[in-house]
C-alpha cells in the first residue's frame, strides 16, 4: 500500500480539488439509502463552491437516477448532473440503432434505455431476428448460469452484445447481486462479442470532463469503490482517485493484491466518504 495515501477524512483531501467525480452505488448509497455522512459531505462541497458530478455504471438514463437520488433525499441543488453509462450506452450506440430490433437482458426499470426510440424488442423464441442483444442486467437473486441457454443461442448465431453496466457485481444493503458486467463476461468467453459503454471506458469520463468547466484534469477527483471500473478508469483518463470501503471491497489484502497484480492504484484509501 506503500502508493497508496490512507486518509481517515474527506476533508484531509478536498482543497487540493475544485471538481469531484462521484460514484454512487457503494460510495454514495446502498441501493437503499444514503450513507451517513454523504449528505453533509455534498452540503460542504456545495459551500466552498465545488462541482460534483455523480458519474455511475447505472444501466439506465440518468433522468430516472435523478428521481432516485430524490427520494433518498439528495436534491439536485447539491449536484450539477448525473452522468450515467446508460446515457452514454443511448448517445453512442442506440440513437444510432433506432428502428433495429434488439433483444433485451435486463428489468424493467431499465426499459427507459428505450424511451424515444423505435426499437421492436424481440422475445428469445425470436432470438435470430434480433439485431442486436441490449445487456442491462439480471433481476433480483438471478445467477449468470441462468443466461446459459440463451447466451449460447446467441453465440451461435454471432449476435453483438451491448452491455451498458461493465460493473461484475454490487452491494444492495448487505446483499451481493450480480451486475451486466457479469453476464457479458460469460458471452464473452462463450466467444461472443461485446460491446461496453460505462467506467472504465473513456466515453464517459469525456462526457463528465465536458460538462464541467474546469479544464485542468489535476483539479479533479475521482471517488468509486471498485478498483477494475471507477480506479482504473480514472487512471487511464489521467485523474487522481479515492477508493473508498463502503462498497465491494472491504479486505486490505485483496486490495493490495488487486493493484500489485494489475498495476492500478488509487491516489488515496477512504474507509467512507465522510467529512
Amino acid at each position: 500500500m506503500s502508493k497508496i495515501l490512507i486518509k481517515k477524512n474527506f476533508s484531509e483531501i478536498q482543497h487540493i480539488y475544485d471538481s469531484f467525480f462521484l460514484d454512487l452505488y457503494g460510495v454514495t448509497h446502498n441501493g437503499l439509502k444514503l450513507f451517513p455522512g454523504v449528505l453533509n459531505v455534498l452540503k460542504k462541497l456545495k459551500q466552498l463552491n465545488k462541482t460534483v458530478i455523480f458519474i455511475s455504471n447505472a444501466p439506465r438514463r440518468s433522468s430516472s437516477i435523478k428521481k432516485v437520488l430524490s427520494n433518498f433525499g439528495l436534491k439536485s441543488f447539491l449536484y450539477k448532473d448525473v452522468i450515467s453509462s446508460g446515457d452514454i450506452t443511448y448517445e453512442y450506440f442506440l440513437k444510432k440503432m433506432n428502428n433495429l430490433k434488439c433483444y433485451h437482458i435486463g428489468t424493467v426499470k431499465d426499459k427507459n434505455m428505450f424511451k424515444g426510440l423505435n426499437n421492436a424488442i424481440v422475445e428469445e423464441k425470436n432470438l435470430g431476428k434480433s439485431d442486436f442483444i441490449l445487456n442491462t442486467g439480471v433481476y433480483e437473486n438471478a445467477k449468470v448460469e441462468d443466461y446459459e441457454n440463451v447466451l449460447k443461442k446467441a453465440q451461435s448465431i454471432s449476435l453483438k452484445m451491448v452491455c451498458s453496466n461493465p460493473d461484475l457485481e454490487i452491494i444492495r444493503g448487505k446483499k451481493k447481486e450480480i451486475c451486466a458486467g457479469s453476464i457479458a463476461m460469460r458471452y464473452e468467453q462463450l466467444g461472443g462479442e461485446v460491446k461496453y459503454y460505462g467506467k472504465p471506458y473513456s466515453e464517459i469520463y469525456q462526457k463528465s470532463y465536458e460538462t464541467i468547466k474546469i479544464k485542468n484534469k489535476k483539479k479533479i477527483l475521482a471517488i468509486g469503490d471498485s478498483l477494475r471500473t471507477d480506479i482504473n478508469g480514472a487512471n487511464k483518463f489521467g485523474l487522481d482517485s479515492a477508493l473508498v470501503l463502503t462498497g465491494i471491497l472491504k479486505n486490505i489484502k485483496e486490495i493490495e493484491n488487486f493493484c500489485r497484480n494489475a498495476n492500478i492504484y488509487p491516489k488515496f484509501l477512504l474507509n467512507r466518504l465522510e467529512w
